[in-house]
């Protein structure tokens, strides 16, 4: 049996998430991106003996969007050779278009088991994009950024508070009071460490399209080895609650210095998943190159050649 490791690109608007759940009367697999994939692969022809299942490195929640996600794979068929990695991509992707899945696969590398799509990743970069009025009161908004980014109509936006309250975050700190309060049965690491946190000015989405001038456009970029459950989200919602007076700096760095969920600020309300993308999953390229199966030394199966 042979591990694939896939990289993915994906529009979260219309799933439940990454990772399959609930699926029951009216849910479907393919309603969750993992599912999608995993149905894609059930399609390959000739087919896997064993049932796909996709391992992925990072669980987006529903609405969220994937610049660059990752998940490993394990295949094999009847012949027990190496699907062709090309072949396999445009197959699957073959299935999205069809099926009008808003997914698509960027690459497929066999490697070794001793290779984990979420173990071996070395860290995560999450992007947050939303849009400023220049002006109050505009109702006209590029029809390029729905479900792409988060509006900020407010006028009182005040971009250099949040620019100072991003240094709170920095570091080793406890995140608890930035995750809901969910029964596990394990118990949860809340300690986290943000390589970086900042502010970046971006561009729209076109150019030239319509209303695009009326904007600023920005991007919080925040990068660490990993998340709890709607960290991101909540972090950018208390920085733009800082950024429009409605907490302090202060105030934030009690959530931060006195970790408990009971801590959250109800001023502060975490921001909607249509401005937030999983931008990259790193990993240490030495190692994947280490773990990488070299196809020229084994015998591949093109799925090209077994299309009928």
């Amino acid at each position: 049996m042979v591990r694939y490791f896939l990289t993915m690109s994906y529009i979260g608007t219309r799933y439940r998430g990454m990772q399959k759940h609930g699926i029951g009367e009216n849910v479907n697999q393919v309603d969750f991106i993992q599912g999608a994939i995993e149905a894609a692969l059930s399609r390959l022809v000739p087919a896997s003996i064993n049932p796909p299942f996709l391992t992925v490195s990072s669980r987006t929640d529903a609405g969220v969007h994937a610049l660059h996600s990752s998940a490993h794979v394990e295949l094999q068929n009847k012949y027990d050779v190496m699907y062709d990695s090309s072949s396999l991509i445009r197959w699957a992707n073959r299935y999205f278009t069809r099926c009008g899945h808003d997914i698509r696969i960027t690459s497929c590398v066999p490697v070794t088991h001793e290779f984990h799509a979420r173990h071996c990743a070395k860290s995560r970069t999450y992007i947050y994009r939303f849009l400023v009025d220049k002006l109050p009161g505009s109702n006209s908004f590029p029809i390029s950024e729905l479900d792409r980014s988060f509006h900020i109509g407010s006028s009182d936006f005040d971009v250099e508070k949040l620019q100072k309250a991003l240094d709170v975050f920095k570091g080793r700190k406890d995140f608890q009071t930035f995750t809901p309060n969910k029964k596990s049965r394990k118990p949860i690491r809340y300690v986290r460490t943000l390589n970086y946190f900042k502010l970046e000015k971006s561009a729209p989405l076109i150019l030239d399209g319509p209303f695009v001038d009326n904007f600023h456009y920005y991007h919080l970029k925040v990068n660490g080895k990993s998340f709890l459950y709607n960290q991101v989200r909540r972090m950018v919602g208390a920085l733009f609650a800082v950024a429009r007076g409605r907490i302090t700096e202060k105030d934030l760095r009690t959530m931060v210095q006195v970790p408990n969920y009971k801590n959250w600020n109800p001023r502060a309300t975490a921001v909607p998943a249509c401005g937030l993308y999983l931008a990259d999953v790193e990993y240490d390229p030495e190692e994947l190159k280490r773990c990488t199966i070299v196809p020229e030394n084994c015998a591949v199966v093109d799925l090209d050649n077994e299309i009928e």
